[in-house]
């Protein structure tokens, strides 16, 4: 057994975890798997599950709204995206970014579209419209001859 972290003495046994959080003034519970100390009750979560929790709200957000500057920026920090890079496959400068987060400026409709798009399609395990935009903001000369292979509908 793995010893406690925080104390030393303890041996870490597994549990399951209420995780709880308030987003747009809405509370998201779940459950999920942890470690605890049997020494001094420390509780440890794995960033990959507080990652899977913060994803599972954004995906909500995206979903069901709010078009808010707090949802566009909770679903941002959920995908990882610095403030700065996805202010450049927006378009956008990243004070705009931010003053959209910040509620300076009402969170434009498109944007907040695609980062929902990014939000549910990270949740399925695809990259279509990220890699749309990666390839919108630095586009490349196209090729001379296209081969393209069709199917019925």
């Amino acid at each position: 057994m793995e010893k406690c972290p925080s104390c030393g003495r303890g041996e870490l046994r597994e549990v399951e975890l209420e995780l709880d959080r308030e987003v747009c003034g809405r509370r998201f519970k779940a459950v999920g798997p942890a470690m605890r100390c049997e020494a001094c009750g420390e509780e440890i979560i794995d960033y990959g599950v507080l990652g899977m929790f913060d994803l599972a709200i954004a995906a909500d957000l995206a979903s069901n709204g709010p078009a808010t500057g707090e949802a566009f920026r909770f679903m941002r920090k959920a995908l990882a995206f610095p403030a700065k890079d996805l202010a450049l496959l927006l378009a956008v400068t990243p004070e705009t970014v931010s003053r959209w987060e910040n509620e300076k400026l009402p969170v434009e409709r498109r944007a907040l579209a695609l980062l929902a798009s990014m939000v549910l399609e990270k949740v399925e395990g695809q990259t279509s419209t990220l890699d749309r935009l990666r390839a919108l903001a630095k586009p490349t000369k196209p090729a001379p001859l296209v081969h393209l292979k069709l199917r019925p509908a």
